[in-house]
């Protein structure tokens, strides 16, 4: 028999499993904590220390499958998958996309190309930059082997101090709305399963956290 989670019975519940096991996890403690609500509670699932290694969007969403297997889920609960695009080939974010359209309760919220995108929004317009940079956001190259990918470089830049287990996301939740429609805006195909562009789904995520939906 599935256990209750009783505690926040009165609240709907939004489940949280992510590739990254820092950058995601800071974001939406702080998230939750600045918009904090008694009608919703957050749970960010952790990976156990041998699981550490094991970020593929096929292992996150088994960590949903065995949190819904071990809870009772109310109607209006929701399980989320956070991932990126650049890492993984689209026959798995296929196969993870459909599973996840099968259950009412499960949602997918990629970025195409990372998670820092989603970061970069709260600061920068995307779509207002002319292509050849937007090119450079989507490609997300090094410039070296040991360098860090461009958009992780151009956060750094803006936020003066960046590091995917250490940064200051209350200043970027301080314009989170901006990120919400910019992300809206570059999602020119709301109806198809991930972004194909450049854009992130996390903005829905993110309404769904401060209770918007």
């Amino acid at each position: 028999m599935r256990e209750r989670r009783e505690a926040f019975r009165d609240a709907r519940l939004i489940v949280i499993a992510s590739e990254g096991k820092a950058t995601e996890r800071i974001y939406f403690k702080a998230l939750a904590k600045e918009y904090t609500n008694p009608r919703v509670h957050v749970h960010i699932l952790e990976r156990s220390i041998d699981e550490q290694n094991n970020s593929s969007p096929e292992h996150v969403l088994k960590q949903l499958n065995d949190y819904k297997s071990q809870y009772e889920l109310e109607a209006d609960d929701e399980l989320w998958l956070v991932a990126d695009k650049d890492r993984w080939t689209e026959a798995m974010l296929s196969r993870v996309a459909t599973e996840c359209s099968q259950e009412v309760a499960m949602h997918m919220a990629l970025s195409n190309p990372c998670f820092e995108l989603w970061l970069l929004l709260h600061i920068e317009d995307a779509a207002s930059l002319p292509p050849e940079e937007q090119k450079q956001w989507m490609e997300n190259r090094r410039k070296s082997r040991n360098a860090d990918p461009y958009l992780k470089v151009r956060l750094r830049k803006n936020m003066g101090s960046y590091h995917e287990s250490s940064y200051d996301a209350l200043a970027l939740i301080a314009h989170v709305e901006d990120a919400i429609e910019r992300a809206r805006a570059l999602d020119e195909n709301p109806n198809d399963r991930w972004p194909q562009t450049l854009g992130t789904r996390v903005y829905l995520l993110a309404e769904s956290v401060m209770n918007r939906n």
